[in-house]
């Protein structure tokens, strides 16, 4: 964050090619999970073509770390635009509780302040805590930071209890706007894995899925796509609509609408998701 302040903005494209390099080869159990996912999407690719896959999705996540890096130090600004505006302004004028559901691509921490603002009403955006007590003690004060200036923006962490269900439960009850990642398992939550496309399995979490159906909030997908060098584009799709639940056992009947939500972000920007862990696996006799 030092460094920021001197080095000017045309050294970023040099450094940082090599520098993701280094870690590519240094973060060997991230490395082999994302060609595992992308092998997993797309069987007809060979192992070298996933690893260069592999590559850059670890090249666009420096990209995107250093655009808000850029901008939380103040010496870059980014630029935004909306893809379906309609949807984002009916998620703004609607009267009860919302639940975003969104992927880990972009980034929201740098993109959540900015248009809370636009609702009208507080947007509490659900995040994990950082692995490392000093990296979390410097996000914790960025955060912190971030609410003071944008009164409407909150940050909430998964940690792992159970009171963070009801505790969202209750904000989206209120009517308040929850931003949710609905396709990362961590900690202790309860997983589903569920058959996506033929022979295509993706492993997530329950939670998003029951918090609406439990408050019977809108949940509309947003996804946040680097389009280039510090330019993003929201992209918001209409309302899922869930079946209704049927009682007794089996799955809920919601999933395929709920993952069909999820993958028509994360599939045509594939380079843009940055889940570092095994959640796409391939079954015998899938399609290729």
């Amino acid at each position: 964050m030092r460094g920021l302040k001197v080095i000017p903005w045309f050294l970023e494209p040099i450094l940082i090619a090599p520098w993701t390099l280094v870690f590519f080869g240094v973060a060997g159990e991230q490395r082999r999970a994302v060609v595992s996912n992308l092998r997993a999407m797309f069987p007809e690719w060979g192992g070298m073509r996933a690893l260069c896959g592999a590559y850059r999705v670890f090249w666009n996540f420096a990209g995107t770390y250093v655009d808000a890096m850029r901008s939380e130090t103040g010496t870059g600004e980014v630029d935004w635009v909306i893809e379906g505006l309609e949807y984002f302004d009916q998620m703004a004028a609607h009267e009860g509780g919302c639940l975003i559901l969104t992927a880990h691509m972009g980034n929201y921490d740098m993109a959540a302040p900015l248009f809370s603002s636009k609702f009208g009403k507080t947007v509490y955006a659900v995040r994990a805590k950082e692995r490392e007590a000093e990296m979390q003690a410097i996000k914790e004060a960025e955060l912190r930071e971030k609410e003071r200036l944008n009164p409407y923006f909150k940050t909430l962490y998964n940690d792992g209890g159970e009171m963070l269900g009801v505790e969202l439960a209750r904000l989206l009850n209120e009517g308040n706007v929850v931003a949710i990642q609905g396709d990362r398992v961590i900690f202790d939550v309860s997983p589903v894995e569920v058959e996506v496309k033929p022979g295509l399995m993706m492993r997530l979490p329950k939670g998003p899925l029951f918090l609406t159906r439990i408050t019977k909030a809108e949940c509309f997908p947003l996804f946040i796509i680097r389009d280039g060098w510090r330019r993003y584009r929201v992209k918001v799709y209409p309302p899922v609509k869930l079946p209704p639940r049927k009682r007794g056992p089996g799955d809920d009947p919601g999933l395929p609408a709920w993952t069909e939500a999820l993958l028509q972000g994360v599939m045509p920007y594939w380079d843009q998701w940055f889940v570092f862990e095994p959640v796409f696996r391939r079954v015998e006799g899938g399609e290729e």
